[in-house]
């Protein structure tokens, strides 16, 4: 369907466009020797679809003259003919382009592939690189791409989260997409953030904005953060009692080696190893305890607890066979660190 002539056409077999929004179409063009003479001012550009039927002839000026209305941007003695459509509606064809030069007219021998769509799906935007697994402290660089058919509509891309205050929009590129830069240094907090690229479409005739979004999501490695001693049951702890000390740390990957230590005075007592330490508690076992989180990456130790055991009460019974009176009293002395007490039942 697309018609022979003297021409050579040098344009993309591909353009994809957004309905309600204008379209570049790159296009030049060469010549068979003898015919460069009829390029002349009387000359002009038009548009054909897959039918035959003139959609644009830069001639006609006037609005509604044309079925697309356009602008010929290119100067066709300069074998140029990059032409510009607006205000597209939705539609999937293809278009040739001819010059008329006094009643005299070429046709390309190659033709455009023209989509153009209500929604984005036809559009790609694309993030640099796809994934991020960094180091913490490493200096990461993203860019985020999307299609820019429209030059007086380009997309204007935003991130989510921004990360920090680095972000820079780059021009477009030559295959008519526009780009920005996102920069930031990987911490810890970022890991499993996942960071979006949203690219804003704003179209003509007041028709509503179209936004297409790409996003990724970051790994960070890092050692042992914020790493804490948390003790079950909370609250008092009774001699004869289990009492269990578990060790919790951030890191990526996560922790799988702890050590744990009691703190006598400026000596540091190796107790065991492993995410939890139990106790059958003992007025002797309160004291300071602490563990420490062993990874790849790094150690980290928590901030030292202080555990205390609260001594067990007792209570003796003496009793004759037939009480009259029965006396109690709380018989108490002083252990290594609480007072443990007995209460003495008498009766007489």
């Amino acid at each position: 369907f697309c018609m022979g002539g003297v021409l050579a056409s040098l344009m993309p077999q591909n353009i994809k466009a957004l309905s309600g929004s204008c379209v570049v179409i790159p296009c030049s063009f060469t010549l068979r020797s003898g015919y460069e003479s009829f390029l002349t001012t009387s000359c002009k550009g038009i548009w054909i679809n897959r039918w035959r039927e003139v959609v644009f002839d830069s001639s006609l000026t006037g609005t509604g003259l044309n079925t697309i209305q356009g602008n010929l941007t290119g100067n066709l003695q300069q074998k140029e003919c990059t032409t510009i459509l607006n205000d597209l509606s939705s539609f999937n064809d293809y278009f040739s382009f001819r010059i008329e030069c006094d009643n005299k007219y070429a046709s390309f021998v190659l033709c455009v592939h023209l989509r153009c769509r209500f929604e984005l799906a036809v559009f790609n935007a694309q993030l640099i690189p796809a994934t991020v697994n960094v180091m913490e402290g490493t200096s990461v660089s993203l860019i985020c791409s999307a299609a820019a058919p429209c030059p007086s509509l380009p997309p204007a891309l935003t991130w989510t989260p921004t990360l920090s205050d680095s972000v820079e929009d780059l021009q477009e590129t030559p295959n008519q997409d526009i780009t920005s830069l996102l920069n930031f240094t990987a911490s810890h907090v970022h890991h499993g953030e996942k960071i979006s690229c949203t690219a804003l479409y704003k179209r003509q005739a007041g028709k509503s904005d179209k936004s297409l979004k790409t996003y990724l999501a970051v790994t960070v490695l890092y050692p042992p953060k914020n790493t804490s001693l948390s003790v079950s049951p909370s609250g008092s702890v009774v001699e004869g009692s289990f009492v269990t000390l578990t060790c919790n740390s951030n890191a990526n990957p996560p922790v799988k080696n702890y050590t744990w230590y009691k703190i006598n005075g400026t000596e540091a007592v190796t107790l065991g190893s492993g995410e939890s330490f139990t106790l059958d508690s003992k007025a002797s076992d309160s004291g300071k305890y602490c563990c420490e989180a062993l990874h790849a990456l790094g150690t980290e130790k928590c901030t030292v607890f202080q555990l205390d055991i609260q001594c067990k009460l007792n209570t003796l019974y003496f009793c004759s066979l037939l009480p009259r009176c029965c006396v109690t009293k709380m018989l108490c002395y002083q252990d290594a660190v609480l007072p443990r007490c007995f209460k003495q039942s008498i009766y007489d």
